[in-house]
């Protein structure tokens, strides 16, 4: 490789380049040890995590960081943080040795006397960058499947966080070498130049837009990539549900982190009939929640920087000035980055909301007449992350199965996708590349090896020259193959 970093457009200085040139280089020859340390090995490296955050001071810490970040509440940190993180942990400790063992493959009459198998060994080098939105869990979690497939890692988290990603730089610095998993901190322009670095292996979690960027930059080494993205997630209501039950559901799975959450409900899809008593409902809810003042709550979190602030208000000013109505909330406040749960019906898919992943605290309810306008409707959109039901009725969880594509569905529930470590999550196509999570997480850490060793027999019988009775033979068993 040469010595002189690629061109590309950055703030940093050539020194600061080259520094991260030698650290991706240095990274790529340490999975040659790393990666032959057995299962035991792998375990007490996440151990060490575990212990790490099993202290009650570290778990103040990452509350604190990130209560400072947008003022997250610690319930949600707790939760969505915290508690996902260490259940991938004990998911991922529990398995590991099953899943490094080969996968013995099924026989077959055209490879008679061969035995065939998969192995699994590690990528190698692999560089994990992470968004802000929940930027402990989704800097560690891709970073705990890479050290249990065996993999080096450098690790960028987002300066949109900056007290999570001191946090994360803090510990992550005093349990590993740094030859085997560094933190890169920087602006956007530190990732964009990592990702035209060969690393072995990319894990990307943000928007689909720069989810393009990466991917192209990786095209360029040919390396992999996971990429988790979002999308316009639908939540369709169906006729027929307790529309109380159902509403304080919703509004839980939309204003979670202030609506930053890459499978929130991003629009709601009711049907016509139901609207008023519906959208009565929800306002309900959100009074319950969050009290007649939300600003003044302590369990709702602030956008998190001016820039997706005024995003979100100009997405809001846009669908007013177009004629939707504002059916609860509406308020912002600069000063504290606050914008209230706002309900806003009347929408049209014209609409700047309706083009745009909204991630805040702005819901789009429309109106469908039946079941095939609501389906039109979710097909003229990308095709989602994660997709939402709420019904009783198994023929519409049936059909909307069918005639619809997401990266995972979810009935009568919010969010529970972001964290089960035993279900695969991700997206597809524009909502995102590859899987994650339990035996999926591991294996896009991994190459899958195929190996294949001959026992008994051969194939001497097909050898050249091809007489009359090779080709004899081989008219009699052709068809087996």
């Amino acid at each position: 490789m040469s010595k002189n970093p690629p061109a590309h457009s950055t703030s940093h200085s050539e020194a600061d380049l080259l520094a991260l040139l030698a650290l991706q280089q240095k990274a790529r020859t340490r999975p040659d040890l790393v990666g032959t340390q057995n299962a035991k090995a792998r375990k007490a490296k996440l151990d060490k995590i575990a212990a790490f955050l099993d202290k009650e001071e570290n778990v103040r810490a990452l509350v604190a960081a990130l209560h400072q970040d947008f003022r997250k509440p610690e319930v949600e940190t707790l939760s969505s943080e915290l508690g996902v993180v260490l259940s991938q942990l004990k998911y991922i400790r529990k398995n590991l040795g099953k899943w490094m063992k080969p996968k013995r493959l099924p026989a077959s009459m055209a490879l008679f006397g061969i035995k065939s198998y998969l192995h699994l060994e590690p990528k190698g080098s692999a560089l994990i960058i992470a968004p802000w939105n929940y930027p402990f869990n989704l800097t560690i979690i891709p970073l705990l499947y890479a050290i249990a497939a065996g993999c080096t890692a450098i690790v960028k988290p987002s300066e949109m966080s900056p007290a999570t990603t001191a946090f994360i730089r803090a510990m992550l610095d005093e349990l590993f070498d740094e030859n085997e998993i560094k933190v890169v901190t920087g602006e956007g322009d530190t990732a964009a130049f990592l990702t035209t670095l060969p690393f072995d292996h990319i894990f990307f979690t943000g928007s689909p837009a720069v989810g393009k960027k990466v991917m192209a930059a990786a095209a360029k080494n040919l390396t992999s990539v996971t990429l988790e993205l979002g999308g316009k997630s639908p939540a369709v209501i169906d006729v027929g549900v307790n529309e109380k039950k159902s509403a304080a559901n919703s509004v839980w799975g939309k204003f979670f982190n202030a609506g930053q959450t890459c499978i929130a409900p991003d629009y709601l899809l009711v049907p016509e009939s139901m609207q008023t008593s519906y959208v009565s409902e929800l306002k309900g809810a959100i009074a319950r929640f969050y009290g007649d003042d939300p600003q003044q709550s302590t369990s709702l979190a602030r956008v998190i920087t001016d820039n997706h602030f005024s995003r979100i208000k100009r997405l809001f000013d846009d669908a007013v000035s177009k004629g939707a109505i504002v059916a609860c909330g509406g308020h912002f406040d600069a000063s504290e980055r606050y914008v209230s749960p706002t309900i806003l019906t009347g929408v049209t898919e014209e609409m700047a909301v309706m083009q745009e992943e909204i991630f805040g605290p702005l819901w789009p309810v429309m109106t469908y007449r039946d079941l095939d306008e609501a389906v039109q409707i979710i097909n003229r959109q990308p095709k989602a992350l994660s997709f939402y039901i709420q019904t009783k009725n198994r023929k519409t969880i049936e059909k909307l199965k069918r005639e619809t594509s997401s990266g995972g569905l979810l009935v009568n529930e919010y969010l529970l996708g972001g964290g089960a470590p035993n279900v695969p999550f991700g997206g597809v196509n524009n909502s995102g590349i590859g899987k994650s999570f339990g035996y999926h997480g591991f294996v896009e850490f991994s190459n899958e090896r195929a190996v294949m060793e001959r026992k008994f027999f051969d194939l001497s019988v097909g050898y050249p020259p091809y007489t009359d009775g090779v080709l004899k033979v081989m008219r009699r068993i052709y068809k087996w193959l």
